[in-house]
């Protein structure tokens, strides 16, 4: 394993600039140049899709040439969107395994052609599953785009995608919520997939036979056994009659309006659900932390919490992917990080990790007055780096705009470090001084 990712690593030198950036490096496109040479003038088949499941397939003379400016063009003009969309999206090659966002000059074709030496480099996949692994083009929201913007688009059919967008974070469980809000998004998907609330159209069986594609799974799926008591999932039924009652309610607010001339604004009301958290238009990236040992700690076959590092320009999250929950949200004004790269390892089980430096008020223990002291936590990912530099870019970018370098002051976001307690943790005074 650690052979392989050193080929790889020696492979992609000078190779697709992961950074967040606008520019390529040079030797990124002297490898352009060079691949392109030994291409045959033939046409190719592209297509890009979109997260509201529509595509656009194209047949494109030099296709492996095509930069992902011109193709983010062509879907403009396909879908007649307006100018300002050019902010808003981004291509990207996603795949169940990497997501990467793509520069305007990069050449798709040619990072396909690296995608299994890319998932080496940062991802933990197994060797079989990068094999399999196939990236698409998807035209989505651009990490870089302010959330407060965003909140200014009146645009039916932008609205729509980032509707259809977030949707799908809801959805794969990405976007943690409030369990009562859950019901409210299923209500206004409801309203506006199957329409108004119609007692005789839409029974109890309805609803129960829809639950994958109006929830997400931790929402209805059964409690695992265990021998440790955890606390269950809402029942089914409850969920179901919630869910019913979600959308009859929405249906009554909207029952003198025809729904294809309000779709902005569900559009819209679904959104404003999401912009609340912290955690909203993130590049994902998966991740873990360690767990306290704590006094039973010998017990547990597994020392680490696979999580989700949420980070968008205004801060990082984050999730614990097995109980679905937010362990920390920070903005970038209470934050400092730190790439670390690897300590050797002969079983090649270490990993790059990002430090997150945090303040925090607790209690002395000698005292028992409040005192301020710094955590940190350490995040391993394969892509540490590329987290690191998508932070100093969104902070970069925030101070090039003139803005603070904040989690907004016109957005209402649930930042929050309450779940100290399930993370591992080191502490420091605010002189630098390790207190544990």
């Amino acid at each position: 394993m650690a052979e392989r990712r050193q080929q790889a690593q020696k492979k992609l030198e000078g190779g697709p600039s992961l950074d967040y950036g606008d520019d390529l490096s040079e030797d990124t496109r002297l490898m352009y140049e060079g691949y392109a040479k030994t291409m045959d003038q033939t046409s190719m088949d592209v297509c890009i899709f979109m997260r509201n499941r529509s595509g656009i397939h194209m047949q494109l003379d030099e296709g492996h040439n095509a930069e992902a400016e011109e193709l983010f063009e062509i879907v403009v003009q396909e879908n007649n969107l307006p100018k300002e969309c050019e902010d808003v999206f981004s291509l990207w090659l996603v795949s169940p395994i990497l997501e990467l966002r793509l520069k305007k000059k990069h050449k798709p074709y040619f990072i396909v052609r690296q995608w299994d030496e890319l998932c080496s480099l940062y991802t933990d996949a197994k060797a079989v599953e990068i094999q399999e692994d196939e990236p698409v083009l998807m035209f989505q929201r651009n990490v870089f785009f302010p959330i407060e913007q965003e909140q200014n688009i009146a645009h039916e059919q932008i609205q729509c995608l980032l509707y259809h967008e977030a949707k799908f974070n809801v959805l794969e469980g990405r976007y943690i919520l409030a369990r009562n809000e859950y019901h409210t998004l299923a209500g206004i998907q409801a309203l506006l997939t199957w329409g108004k609330y119609s007692p005789r159209d839409h029974i109890i069986e309805t609803y129960r036979a829809s639950l994958y594609q109006f929830y997400p799974e931790h929402m209805y799926r059964k409690p695992s056994v265990s021998f440790f008591k955890k606390k269950t999932a809402e029942p089914k039924d409850d969920i179901e009659n919630r869910w019913l009652d979600a959308h009859r309610q929405i249906s009554q607010e909207f029952e003198h309006e025809d729904i294809d001339k309000i779709l902005g604004t569900l559009y819209r009301r679904y959104m404003e659900v999401c912009w609340k958290y912290p955690f909203y238009g993130a590049a994902f990236f998966d991740s873990f932390i360690n767990k306290p040992l704590g006094k039973l700690g010998f017990l547990k076959r597994n020392h680490n919490i696979e999580t989700w590092a949420a980070i968008n320009t205004n801060g990082v999250t984050i999730i614990d992917r097995e109980k679905d929950e937010v362990l920390l949200a920070v903005p970038f004004t209470e934050l400092c990080w730190e790439y670390i790269e690897p300590q050797f390892d002969v079983d090649d089980d270490a990993f790059p990790a990002l430090l997150l430096q945090f303040l925090v008020t607790e209690t002395n223990p000698d005292s028992g007055a409040p005192q301020q002291v710094t955590k940190v936590l350490q995040v391993y990912s394969r892509q540490a780096r590329m987290m690191k530099a998508l932070i100093e870019s969104c902070v970069e970018r925030k101070k090039h705009m003139g803005d603070q370098v904040d989690g907004g002051s016109d957005t209402d976001f649930q930042w929050g470090i309450n779940k100290l307690d399930r993370m591992c943790l080191s502490t420091f005074s605010k002189s630098g001084e390790c207190l544990d």
